[in-house]
């Protein structure tokens, strides 16, 4: 069994185990319409786990975030939820909480 990383996001937001992170960000995901951006809480809690994400991994953001919503995501004949970021141009891009989570609790800052 791993050891239990705790994980810290820029907004502050903190939590004692990486998984104790995405169950939160699983219960956002699941938790409101599709295709309708994000406000408040669970917008600053998911533009810091993004840009943290794309930080962690040496990311970069193809333009600005302008706003972050959920919708379906198809890929390989799969079909999920997804969160998606909204830049200042370009397309929309989609990315996973999970691997957001993980990328940062691992992130050597």
């Amino acid at each position: 069994m791993g050891v239990s990383k705790p994980l810290t996001l820029r907004s502050g937001q903190h939590f004692e185990k990486a998984g104790d992170a995405e169950f939160y960000f699983q219960q956002i995901l699941n938790g409101g319409e599709l295709r309708v951006c994000l406000i408040d809480d669970e917008h600053t809690a998911i533009d810091a786990l993004f840009r943290d994400y794309c930080a962690a991994t040496e990311w970069t953001m193809p333009g600005v975030p302008l706003g972050y919503f959920r919708d379906i995501n198809r890929v390989n004949e799969r079909i999920t939820k997804s969160f998606y970021v909204k830049y200042d141009r370009g397309e929309p891009d989609d990315f996973s909480y999970i691997k957001a989570v993980r990328a940062v609790a691992n992130w050597k800052r």
